[in-house]
């Protein structure tokens, strides 16, 4: 069968939260139609203007057609939910407006369709609102037609597309419009576009750059960056109409370059995608990774070109690559290409394999061919299935035609198999011995990598693919050695002596890779909690800022797991960095010092009560250390901030600050406030779109925990549903259970065995096996 186009009329009734609609299918089919439709009722079928027989049964409008090429005209009715997917009502001030999430497969829960990413089509979208309203779709308003108190908006047809890329909003909206090609639209809702203007700068910088990489222009005539107050994701990339939660999406120069970064970030993301994902997209959910790994990686490397202060490929590291080498080394791991077999599962491989793993791999195989044959490869890949659907097999053809590289036979290892290899080096005499095994925080099935090395001894740069498990290499005597240069690679090095490579010249990157890699080889087991302590007082005094904040997270977690274990060398590497950082006055500086800060507050009290002095002139602080001095001021007053937080968190205006005042709220050592701040989201005051993340916020404390953990055996059901359809719940309680559950592993294993939650398995079974990992160093 094939689809050529859909003509949708809908008209809602925004009151009552309904609508009904009229839809007419061009299409092409040898035997029949079906179509997917869920929680819709189906009033009339008629094929060429003739009623025709139709079934409603497994979730499909099933007509019997025969051969038959010609129009399909199906009339319809559907409400307007209370979810997070589908179409539903985004609440804001006591008002709402209706947005669409149809992302993987819930276009289907608005239209009738043949709801695939293989089955593209022209959309003709035209809507009836009440007078006042206002209707954003993919493509620009062709007329609008007024009649008594009713006006439909008629947009202009769409490009060839997949059902889940298509874009309704209905409300009232406040828009800032940057006069570009392709003009460039903010929407908010009303009293929010004050923060719209640096989001438009970002996507016009974007796209242009964008234009020049792929040498493709953008192919629509707009693009709208629309703010939704409730929104489960960090953004969705509907053609020419892409959706945001807020804090993803606003911000200006006061917003504070945590904030600033990650709404550059997302809106790169995005972008990214109006190309790879929406131009060029992938033949089925098994390719999830061709969309967004490949979205993630250009994010940051467009970026890099426009902001190369920002440091993005350190972030990079700190963002993607490290939980991805996290997650990847779990039993519970998939490959990046991973088999599909219904809707229902992709929402589960939205993770950080699809989007990290993927990425880091992108990343590799460019520092392997070039970033030149890299650049031409995409561009090729781009060009050739423009309008169409493509698999992962495509992508790298074109990238060995590019680059003449086997890129071919090295990446259906990386791709098509799970896990990743540990490079154990070894200086016999005057060689170098290599050996490869799969790494695993437990027990893994053995595989052998074609692993591109890249080393440097003596100050002299060798490099190689490792096909087989060992490898020897004549290189002298060895004062100085390093493996796997910048952290380009995904594996892991373990070094028999770490002199050589203390006495190197390390990049940041690498003085990341050194602290995460013997980070994750405590947690394995592979070395002792003395020798994890050697790299870390190697890198006490680093001097910038990507080891500094790997250390700090690391450090604070394992405070959090044993204070009286890890207490003291957390407490003084993070007294000795804020030392350095407190001065800084670049953007980068400023974050560094607000996380050092935001740490150090929780772990000394005297440290907590001299920073929330600054808490009188809240309003007047940089963004990012408003962070820190919220925290600090919760930590030292304890229950007595509590009125003044949250009188401060409901007159927020924006969610930015709401955020930041909430992450306070829930950093305080008081199990019966955190719990109470957690259950607003069952009064409204808390949004349904903040509940999952809060829960990370609130588990620094053994005693808090105790409590956070009481409460999610009440209401974990509830928060799932809050997330039905979404993948989400399961994918934050992976990184919620390690700390949440020290102490008890059994009880929460038993739990979940009793209470399972139903599209969240993968995720709560992965975050029990990170659990039990870091359980042997508590």
């Amino acid at each position: 069968m094939k689809i050529n186009s859909y003509d949708i009329h809908v008209i809602f009734n925004f009151k009552e939260s309904t609508y009904k609609g009229t839809e007419i299918i061009n299409l092409d089919t040898e035997d029949g139609v079906e179509l997917d439709a869920v929680g819709l009722e189906i009033h009339s079928v008629e094929i060429d203007g003739r009623s025709a027989d139709f079934k409603l049964e497994d979730n499909k409008v099933k007509v019997k057609t025969g051969k038959f090429s010609g129009d399909l005209r199906v009339t319809f009715s559907g409400k307007v939910r209370d979810t997070l997917v589908g179409i539903y009502r985004a609440p804001y001030n006591g008002s709402y407006m209706f947005s669409t999430q149809f992302e993987s497969s819930h276009a289907r829960e608005f239209i009738p369709c043949v709801d695939h990413p293989a089955y593209k089509a022209k959309f003709r979208l035209s809507v009836t609102v009440d007078r006042g309203l206002q209707v954003i779709s993919n493509m620009p308003v062709k007329e609008t037609r007024e009649e008594g108190d009713q006006v439909t908006y008629v947009f202009h047809e769409t490009p060839p597309m997949s059902t889940y890329l298509l874009y309704v909003g209905v409300g009232k909206f406040e828009e800032f419009r940057l006069q570009n090609v392709p003009e460039i639209i903010v929407a908010t809702v009303p009293g929010k576009i004050s923060k719209a203007k640096l989001p438009a700068e970002f996507a016009r910088d974007f796209i242009r750059k964008y234009e020049e990489y792929y040498g493709i222009k953008y192919q629509l005539p707009k693009v709208h960056l629309i703010a939704v107050p409730e929104f489960a994701f960090g953004a969705m990339e509907n053609w020419g109409a892409i959706t945001f939660r807020e804090t993803a999406l606003l911000a200006d120069e006061k917003s504070g370059f945590s904030n600033i970064r990650r709404v550059a970030e997302v809106v790169a993301h995005e972008l990214a995608h109006q190309w790879f994902g929406n131009l060029v997209t992938m033949k089925w959910w098994n390719d999830l990774w061709l969309n967004e790994s490949f979205a993630t990686f250009m994010s940051y490397k467009i970026i890099d070109m426009l902001h190369p202060e920002w440091y993005m490929w350190g972030e990079f590291l700190l963002d993607e690559t490290a939980g991805a080498l996290l997650k990847d080394s779990i039993p519970t791991t998939h490959p990046i290409e991973t088999k599909v077999n219904s809707p229902e599962e992709v929402e589960q491989i939205f993770d950080d394999i699809s989007y990290g793993k993927g990425a880091s791999i992108l990343r590799m195989i460019e520092s392997y061919i070039g970033k030149d044959e890299f650049r031409r490869g995409i561009s090729k890949y781009l060009q050739k299935f423009s309008y169409g659907n493509a698999e992962g097999k495509d992508l790298w053809n074109s990238l060995e035609e590019a680059s003449g590289k086997p890129v071919s036979k090295i990446m259906p290892h990386w791709v098509l198999e799970d896990g990743y290899p540990m490079v154990k080096v070894q200086i016999v005499g005057n060689q170098l011995e290599l050996t490869q095994e799969r790494f695993g925080l437990h027990p893994v099935p053995e595989k052998t990598y074609p692993i591109p090395i890249t080393l440097m001894v003596n100050g002299e740069k060798k490099d190689l693919v490792m096909e087989g498990k060992s490898v020897r290499i004549e290189v002298g005597h060895v004062n100085e050695l390093k493996v796997n240069l910048d952290k380009a690679g995904f594996y892991r090095v373990m070094y028999f002596d770490l002199g050589p490579v203390l006495a190197s010249e390390l990049t940041p990157e690498e003085q990341w890779g050194l602290a995460n890699d013997y980070f994750a080889f405590l947690l394995a087991g592979k070395v002792s909690r003395d020798e994890y302590f050697k790299v870390v007082r190697s890198l006490m005094s680093a001097k910038h800022h990507l080891p500094v904040l790997e250390l700090a997270d690391q450090l604070s977690f394992l405070y959090a797991v044993n204070s009286q274990k890890y207490g003291e060398i957390a407490r003084e590497f993070h007294s000795k960095q804020v030392k350095e950082w407190s001065t800084r006055q670049d953007p980068v500086g400023r974050r560094t010092y607000s996380t050092l800060a935001m740490n150090l507050s929780k772990m000394d009290p005297k440290f907590a009560t001299s920073l929330s002095a600054q808490f009188s002139q809240y309003d007047q602080l940089d963004g990012d250390l408003k962070s820190a001095v919220a925290i600090a001021y919760a930590v030292s007053a304890g229950s007595q901030a509590l009125d003044q937080l949250l009188t401060m968190y409901r007159q927020s205006k924006f969610d930015e600050d709401k955020t930041r005042l909430l992450n306070a709220l829930l950093s305080m050592n008081s199990p019966h406030s955190v719990v109470n701040v957690l259950s607003m989201v069952f009064t409204g005051e808390m949004k349904k779109q903040d509940i999952i993340r809060s829960l990370q916020y609130s588990l620094f404390y053994p005693n808090v925990r105790d409590a956070v953990w009481e409460w999610i055996k009440i209401h974990s059901k509830k928060v799932a549903e809050i997330y039905q359809g979404t993948g989400i719940f399961g994918r934050v309680m992976a990184d919620v259970i390690p700390l949440l559950g020290i102490g008890r592993v059994e009880e929460v294993e038993k739990f979940f065995e009793a209470n399972p939650i139903k599209g969240a398995e993968k995720g709560i079974r992965q975050g029990i096996e990170i659990l039990k990992a870091v359980s042997r160093i508590v």
